[in-house]
């Protein structure tokens, strides 16, 4: 295969990844707080919430990153009844369900949860507004255990319960990590790109699926060639790298607004992350690691890019460039989870 078969094969298939989304459906009742749920997932407020009334009326989709978050009506009221309802939203077109309650269980949601365990899906309980638990003569532990055995009861199965507050963030960590868990790999590695980290596992997960991307960024810019690089003699597709870091950066959260609002002792590490997504920062990265297609290992890399374009001039370059600019982002988003998890403890 020539380098050109390469990058289209290549490009091809970064296309077929971004297209193909992981689809999160969110059920419950009225005043559960899925919308809420559905901001803090993703680091940005994308939905409108509602204080004690439910805002959906019909399923909304929430596209973000390679997420598509489903929020959908309540199950079993008089605008849906059951039978309407799943020949609507088809279910079985959906990755995985959360379902969010924040009162007694409802009746409408063990219907709808059976129906989903026939249909082989998986639903994760999350009970939410946790802060709000509270009864005379009762720990917040004894409250969790009624729960959890309230739900075991209406669904017939011992199902995890997990506890969260949209309000106070506690048990979001562990929420994320079990809907990680939930996915198949292929779809962990979506959820690690495009939900927001609430622990330095996550970011770990987030680095780790970010690097594969980099591997096939940098071989199609490498394999364009349209840009010559000053000073070498190697062309290259800074567009291509300037899409790459964008995504790293949406990925980690990195936002100029939130970059620009860092605490002093981040912001040299901020200054770089901002200055290197430019087309003048790429090129100064490219510059530097100049040297590298000399040394690179080819095979290495053949099965992210294929065998033309891993042995093609440029492609350690831009490889080198890009993990530096993931390394840069990391460790920007990693100093910035530390100095949240500081503030609430």
């Amino acid at each position: 295969m020539n380098i050109r078969e390469d990058a289209e094969k290549l490009r091809q298939d970064i296309e077929d990844e971004q297209n193909l989304k992981l689809k999160i459906a969110l059920f419950g009742q009225p005043g559960a707080g899925k919308s809420s749920l559905i901001n803090l997932i993703v680091g940005q407020p994308v939905t409108q919430t509602g204080a004690t009334t439910d805002m959906t009326t019909e399923a909304k989709v929430i596209e973000h990153e390679e997420l598509l978050l489903v929020d959908l009506p309540g199950y079993g009221t008089s605008k849906f009844p059951p039978n309407k309802w799943m020949e609507q939203f088809q279910p079985e077109e959906l990755d995985l369900f959360l379902c969010v309650f924040a009162s007694k269980f409802h009746e409408a949601d063990t219907t709808f949860f059976k129906q989903l365990k026939e249909k082989g899906r998986v639903c994760i309980f999350v009970r939410n507004k946790q802060d709000d638990l509270w009864e005379e003569g009762k720990t917040t532990e004894q409250l969790e255990a009624e729960i959890i055995a309230d739900v075991h009861k209406h669904v017939g199965s011992a199902e995890n319960v997990h506890f969260v507050s949209c309000r106070t963030k506690a048990g979001l960590t562990e929420l994320v990590d079990a809907i990680y868990a939930a996915l198949d790999p292929a779809k962990r590695e979506k959820y690690a790109r495009s939900a927001k980290a609430y622990s330095k596992e996550h970011l770990e997960a987030k680095k780790a699926a970010c690097e594969k991307s980099v591997y096939k960024y940098a071989g199609l810019a490498a394999a364009n060639g349209l840009n010559p690089v000053p000073g070498v003699n190697i062309g290259v597709d800074i567009s291509i790298m300037l899409k790459q870091f964008n995504d790293i950066r949406k990925s980690y959260g990195l936002s100029d607004e939130k970059v620009n609002k860092l605490i002093p002792s981040l912001l040299p590490i901020g200054k770089r992350v901002l200055e290197y997504s430019t087309k003048e920062g790429i090129m100064i990265l490219l510059k530097r690691y100049a040297g590298r297609e000399a040394s690179i290992q080819i095979g290495r890399y053949v099965p992210f890019v294929g065998q033309a374009i891993a042995a093609a001039a440029g492609f350690g370059m831009t490889l080198a460039a890009g993990k530096s600019y993931l390394n840069d982002c990391h460790q920007l988003a990693e100093q910035i989870l530390e100095e949240e998890l500081g503030i609430r403890q």
